[in-house]
């Protein structure tokens, strides 16, 4: 491997995990975090890296929920810096239904945060993302030619995890998670064949450090290994509660929709 071509920061977020990828003329985010996260990195950047917020170049989106979508609409509002996503990634709190699950996946972004980390901050953020930059399935990121972007449904429909191939790099957002000392699926996993193919699609990538949304990053001996010991855990509930919890994160149309295309 060559010289590494960045510096990877990570910020600690009001929900999730930040990560800054810092090159010597620009620097790339990875997931926009929660709403205010969006101030954390600015003082970050000003306080540790000595950088304005304008050399930001671009704001990635895994998913649409609270700890990863809400930050982004207003760093693009404060910086002019463009958004890039999933080109379907609208589609997800679209209608009434779409409507109702945004606003209980916010709630329970807050039940989280307050479980884990004791404190509360306004988290409300557009349901519709309108991204800058739609994202097909292994498209080079934009002005980040040196990361690729891939679909990885399980968690939602449309989440995707960037890929850097030269540093063997992986930031998964919330395709998989490490509370504690376990590493373990998200909740909820709301299409457990979806994410049974996306694991076995990631396992095919050469990767020896992954960033987790929720557990740091993390050293791997093999993605293969990695990936694959993870199977078994899908369609599993890792605490009771979640299964009784899970029919309020299926409001969403496209999971009614899939599950009955699947009948």
């Amino acid at each position: 491997m060559t010289e590494c071509l960045f510096t990877l920061h990570q910020i600690k977020g009001y929900i999730a995990s930040l990560y800054l990828v810092e090159y010597q003329n620009k620097i790339l985010l990875l997931d926009g975090g929660a709403r205010y996260d969006a101030v954390r990195i600015e003082e970050y950047m000003s306080r540790e890296m000595l950088r304005p917020a304008e050399d930001l170049r671009l704001v990635l989106v895994t998913h649409m929920h609270p700890d990863h979508a809400g930050g982004a609409p207003l760093l693009r509002r404060r910086f002019r810096l463009p958004i890039a996503a999933h080109v379907e990634i609208d589609q997800w709190y679209r209608g009434f239904r779409g409507a109702t699950q945004h606003l209980i996946d916010t709630l329970l972004g807050h039940y989280s945060a307050r479980q884990q980390f004791g404190k509360l901050e306004r988290a409300w953020y557009p349901r519709r993302l309108q991204p800058d930059y739609l994202l097909d399935d292994g498209q080079a990121l934009p002005g980040f030619p040196d990361w690729r972007a891939y679909a990885a449904p399980g968690h939602t429909l449309y989440d995707m995890v960037f890929y850097h191939p030269e540093e063997e790099l992986l930031y998964v957002g919330d395709l998989v998670i490490k509370p504690g000392d376990k590493i373990v699926l998200p909740f909820p996993t709301l299409f457990p064949e979806l994410m049974t193919a996306t694991l076995k699609r990631m396992a095919l990538l050469p990767v020896k450090k992954i960033l987790l949304a929720h557990g740091g990053a993390i050293e791997i001996a093999d993605g293969h290994s990695f990936f694959s010991e993870l199977l078994p855990l899908v369609g599993k509930y890792g605490q009771p509660v979640f299964k009784i919890m899970e029919p309020l994160c299926s409001l969403a149309p496209d999971v009614r929709h899939y599950k009955n295309s699947c009948r």
